[in-house]
């Protein structure tokens, strides 16, 4: 037994308490719209040969589920919505919007919604939002959504509120892959069940690691202690 094979386990620990973490908050945001779960692996990168924890999100398409409110909207496919922010334009997969008190149409944080010419105005009755990002108010065109895709979708980055920054630019959707469905809204990705069944795992696994950590532990200290005592 060397003091590696310490350190290895040692690190499986802090890996396993890191999963526990991120699985945990998939699970607790399994009610979340349109959430996108966190998936958390081990790999060993170029010139290293100890793993290392990496974190990607899991941008898999979330089921629908039908609301029949106007101002609902969901994203099916790759794409995203825009909405500007305080902090600048950030992608969402939709939710629930409102209008506010400029006739704007905005999330539920009062911020716009974006359009290919900006804030999207729907003042008037009613109000159909097309497939392909159209607005319609009383059967007129009134702005069209802009519908983005992400070249690089590991730069994406969340930011919480069910939004994403991101550091790569990003490009106009392919309506062939992305289209907007009104009067509903995306649910999480998560599916809570599989995500309990991968908690008990991650606990087992842990409680396997501290096990062996402890007996290996308990040999050093016994070589240190026993062998080569002066009888």
């Amino acid at each position: 037994m060397s003091l590696a094979g310490i350190a290895h386990t040692a690190r499986a620990l802090t890996y396993h308490v890191r999963r526990q973490e991120v699985t945990s908050n998939n699970l607790a945001n399994a009610n979340s719209d349109a959430f996108k779960a966190d998936r958390l692996f081990a790999r060993t990168l170029a010139g290293d040969d100890t793993p290392v924890p990496v974190q990607q999100t899991d941008l898999g398409q979330g089921t629908f589920r039908e609301t029949g409110r106007p101002l609902d909207v969901a994203v099916a496919g790759d794409g995203f919505l825009m909405v500007r922010t305080a902090a600048g334009d950030r992608l969402t997969r939709g939710g629930s919007f409102q209008i506010d008190a400029g006739g704007r149409l905005v999330d539920g944080h009062g911020d716009p919604l974006l359009g290919t010419e900006g804030p999207i105005h729907v003042e008037g009755g009613t109000l159909e939002i097309e497939g392909d990002g159209g607005v319609l108010v009383d059967g007129a065109l009134v702005g069209r959504l802009r519908l983005v895709e992400v070249p690089e979708p590991q730069q994406l980055r969340k930011e919480g509120l069910g939004r994403y920054a991101t550091g790569s630019p990003v490009v106009a959707a392919d309506e062939a892959r992305t289209r907007v469905r009104q009067g509903a809204v995306e649910e999480s990705n998560v599916d809570p069940l599989l995500t309990m069944v991968e908690l008990i795992t991650i606990q087992r696994a842990y409680s396997a690691n501290a096990d062996a950590l402890k007996a290996m532990d308990a040999v050093l200290g016994s070589i240190t202690n026993e062998v080569g005592r002066v009888q």
